[in-house]
């Protein structure tokens, strides 16, 4: 049995702007297909395959790029699945138009083309950015730490409220192993060309 767990911090993982872009669509595509207040002059099929492409996209986008990932892809793919194969019988069963098994093939192709360009751009580029942000912080709090060192060495307190910087010895941290000289970013880039 396929068992989807909640992460505590499930608002928290959900990002206010994509989620009301993604209820927009859902109103949006909810319109199009139950009423006939909005006629577009396109194939059926291709606004199937657009629409819960969109659908998808969005509904994936809509948690930060800090979330599980196993979490999202999961919670996407069971989402999308039953959106999929749910929306022909609802639209049978609310309006006149008849049940197609072809527009249920284009739901899920759809489905499945957008959520591999949102793979490929959540693994080529978000997931990029996330390490790279990750790299910074980790650095920040090495100086941190490196600066914390200092200033109990200067006598500037033997530790802060909770005990954590006593001494440079309890942090068992050597100064030449954190504070390397390497040539600035620019530099490095001209000698690699």
């Amino acid at each position: 049995m396929f068992r989807l767990a909640l992460p505590a911090d499930l608002p928290a993982a959900l990002r206010p702007p994509v989620v009301a872009a993604l209820a927009a669509w859902l109103l949006f595509l909810a319109v199009l297909g139950l009423t006939h207040i909005i006629q577009v002059p396109i194939s059926d099929k291709a606004q199937h395959f657009v629409g819960f492409g969109v659908l998808a996209v969005l509904l994936f986008f809509a948690f930060r790029p800090t979330a599980p990932r196993t979490f999202v892809w999961r919670t996407t793919g069971v989402l999308t699945t039953l959106a999929c194969l749910l929306s022909e019988p609802l639209q049978a069963l609310l309006t006149t138009r008849p049940f197609d098994w072809a527009d249920i093939a284009a739901n899920v192709m759809g489905a499945a083309s957008f959520l591999f360009a949102a793979w490929m751009a959540d693994r080529w580029i978000v997931q990029r950015l996330v390490a790279r942000r990750r790299r910074r912080r980790a650095s920040e709090a090495r100086y941190w730490g490196v600066r914390a060192v200092e200033d109990a060495e200067e006598g500037y307190g033997d530790a802060d409220e909770d005990g954590l910087f006593a001494s440079a010895d309890e942090l068992d941290v050597e100064l030449d192993d954190i504070l390397v000289d390497t040539p600035p970013l620019s530099a490095a880039r001209a000698s690699a060309c």
